[in-house]
């Protein structure tokens, strides 16, 4: 799996992994101000970004996927930064090789199972609504970015919901394609949501090995207050960080805010 990543900067590594639907260009401007004062690996997960696409997307492909790119880097030990979907696989990666972690941030979600709470409902459910409309266009068929605009638009009414996820589209010898593999983030949807439960770390926790922050925005949902006891459960010493007026895209809404809380982190590290 040669998974497509930037590698720019220079210093002790920083890995930044994003989220469902995102890529390396998502963290551009939060790994450019990272790179003034560390080596920073921004990564395109399988299915995503420039990376490539595959029949599964499960959390155990990606932790493989991540440990051939330590490899590959030869990087030793890393600070490693995920954001939600990355995040759960930050937290799934740290846990299998604690032995490559110098410390675990963990951007807007929680070590849980989201099915399991009737909260999270309506985040499903948009997720859901999402790729349905995804699966239906074929945009390869439209003439421009306005018109796959106007074509999602009555799934996804939500303006800037679609502006991400216009970031996804490119043209290839004259028609529009996905850089998302859709259909199979489709089928995939409820692990995604599901998957790197605490309970499915029973046999290792508490995990001391290394630094942990978790950083949410103060409009999300993702990290909820009776979320705070699993996270303690299995990181007795993180630290929890949050972003006022900031939800879950809280990297890009409060960019200079989310610099801060992370550089504070990392430079008390040695």
């Amino acid at each position: 799996m040669g998974l497509f990543y930037r590698d720019i900067g220079k210093g002790f590594p920083v890995v930044i992994l994003h989220g469902l639907y995102g890529s390396s260009d998502n963290w551009l401007p939060i790994g450019r101000m990272l790179a003034e004062k560390f080596r920073v690996i921004m990564v395109d997960l399988r299915n995503h970004g420039a990376s490539p696409h595959y029949k599964t997307h499960l959390y155990a492909d990606m932790v493989t996927d991540l440990a051939w790119l330590f490899h590959e880097l030869e990087l030793e030990k890393a600070h490693l930064l995920g954001h939600s979907m990355g995040g759960k696989l930050a937290i799934a990666f740290a846990a299998d090789y604690p032995e490559k972690i110098q410390s675990l941030i963990v951007v807007d979600i929680a070590p849980k199972n989201y099915l399991k709470t009737p909260a999270s409902a309506v985040q499903y459910d948009f997720h859901k609504r999402l790729l349905n409309t995804l699966c239906q266009i074929d945009i390869s068929k439209l003439k421009n970015r306005g018109e796959i605009d106007q074509a999602l638009e009555e799934g996804i009414p939500e303006t800037i919901v679609r502006q991400f996820i216009l970031k996804n589209v490119y043209r290839e010898n004259g028609l529009f394609k996905w850089k998302i593999n859709v259909e199979v983030l489709r089928q995939s949807l409820d692990h995604i949501i599901s998957g790197v439960d605490a309970d499915d770390y029973a046999d290792r926790i508490p995990i001391l090995n290394y630094r942990v922050l978790f950083i949410k925005g103060a409009l999300s949902g993702y990290i909820g207050n009776d979320d705070i006891p699993i996270i303690q459960k299995m990181y007795p010493e993180a630290r929890i960080e949050t972003i006022e007026n900031a939800s879950h895209l809280l990297h890009a809404e409060k960019p200079s805010e989310f610099q801060i809380i992370v550089m504070t982190f990392l430079a008390a590290i040695r």
